[in-house]
């Protein structure tokens, strides 16, 4: 069953923290559900999930009026031994009770129009959503050799969540728990293993057991029956496929499980078909609305396809990497027409080379009709090829979607996986729910 991350295990030394945390970052984009009014967000009072409560860290119930204010001083160091207690509020970045809960913040954007002018874009949370959405972060630090144990801060943790997951807010509530993912520094020859290898290494044993523990809390205490959709990057997907393997896969909690977004994660099928690679029952996503299936690819700008040196793509035991092109899920055809870039980020090494549009207020910049992506299988890759349409005298620019260090190591264009067409990644899932109008 080979899977997954084979990232890390060319990059050269001097690059390696760039690499890894281009694994990291990047993805928004929007759905036919945003309104295209201007103004600000009016969001509504926190709704404990439908009413659905939550628990504290001694394990009682907190009312349905209660929110917990969220101090993560005493997560400054969670040490390496020992099982986190998922009880404690604070080690969830999202999660309904708390506050501050950055799923429930501002996710407004400026759409740049064709014509040179700009308009907001308010972004509309679904105060009692129907469904849940569990998201699992990809690498953010930098800086270490050892696993991420000091959670006090989480500004690096924010990047991916709000860029990726926070947009998801507009149909499902968004459950993203902290976890001692594996973290690097130049000269680090570690790496992330994939299937069969995580639970063998004592540092990504240990992200995994914190990832199934975060999901078993979460189905014990949060889910009650609910339909949820589990959404990963990098090596967030890594662990959330090989937690799914156990987890997931061979269970009748599969039949819960409206999708799962893995992407950047290399997840494998048996050639030409669907299923057998990296999961023996969860099959790739094929028609729009189908479930309990997956939403797998990495890409390639159709300009820079896959080097020889590529991470992404190939598997190398003669599985082909998945891949399913989201506008045809959202039964759109053409150019994405949400594709979202944030304004500000917070980790230096994850900025794309063309910085974003200046005197913009909002959180987010949006394009529409600048990106057109396709599956494709090429000198033995099968990836997502993204494809830039503007024109070269478009007054909208270039879009920040380019990082051609990570892109000299063989990540292609991973750090924008989500960015593409998570307008569109957010339809397919609401179809897949089973909203009209989607």
């Amino acid at each position: 069953m080979a899977c997954v991350a084979s990232w890390l295990i060319s990059l050269s030394a001097s690059w390696q923290p760039l690499a890894i945390g281009s694994l990291a970052l990047m993805g928004t984009l929007e759905v036919g559900c945003t309104s295209n009014t201007a103004g600000s967000t009016n969001l509504q009072p926190i709704n404990l999930d439908g009413g659905r409560g939550v628990v504290d860290a001694a394990g009682g119930g907190v009312a349905e009026a209660s929110v917990v204010h969220i101090d993560r001083s005493h997560l400054a160091d969670a040490g390496t031994t020992g099982r986190l207690d998922y009880g404690d509020p604070a080690l969830w970045v999202c999660r309904p009770g708390i506050d501050p809960n950055p799923c429930y913040g501002n996710m407004d954007a400026t759409e740049l129009l064709a014509d040179g002018g700009r308009r907001v874009v308010v972004h509309q949370r679904d105060v009692n959503p129907r469904f849940d959405c569990f998201y699992v972060y990809p690498t953010v630090l930098l800086t270490s050799n050892a696993n991420m144990t000091d959670f006090s801060d989480i500004s690096l943790v924010l990047d991916p969540l709000l860029a990726q997951a926070g947009r998801f807010s507009e149909i499902c509530e968004i459950y993203a728990p902290l976890y001692r993912q594996l973290s690097f520094t130049p000269g680090d020859a570690g790496a992330v293993t994939g299937d069969g290898g995580l639970a063998s290494n004592p540092r990504e044993a240990l992200a995994l057991q914190d990832v199934r523990d975060a999901f078993q809390y979460y189905l014990k205490n949060f889910n009650q029956g609910r339909k949820f959709v589990l959404m990963g990057h990098s090596q967030g997907s890594v662990m959330l496929t090989s937690m799914m393997q156990t987890d997931v896969d061979p269970l009748p909690i599969r039949s819960q499980m409206i999708s799962a977004l893995l992407l950047g994660g290399g997840e494998t099928v048996a050639p030409g078909r669907t299923v057998g690679g990296t999961f023996q029952n969860i099959t790739t996503c094929t028609v729009p609305g189908q479930t309990s299936c997956m939403i797998a690819y990495s890409s390639y700008d159709v300009k820079s396809p896959p080097p020889a040196n590529a991470l992404f793509g190939k598997s190398p035991n003669g599985e082909q990497v998945a891949c399913t092109e989201p506008g045809a899920l959202a039964l759109e055809t053409g150019p994405y027409q949400g594709t979202f870039f944030p304004v500000t980020i917070n980790n230096p090494l994850l900025k794309p080379d063309m910085p974003p549009p200046q005197n913009v207020e909002t959180p987010f910049v949006l394009y529409r009709g600048v990106f057109q992506g396709n599956c494709v299988m090429k000198n033995g890759f099968s990836y997502l090829e993204i494809a830039l349409l503007e024109e070269p005298d478009d007054p909208r620019g270039v879009p920040p979607y380019k990082n051609s260090a990570a892109e000299s190591l063989g990540f292609g264009t991973h750090i924008a996986d989500y960015n593409f067409a998570l307008g569109e990644l957010i339809q397919a899932v609401a179809k897949q729910a089973g909203f009209s109008g989607q």
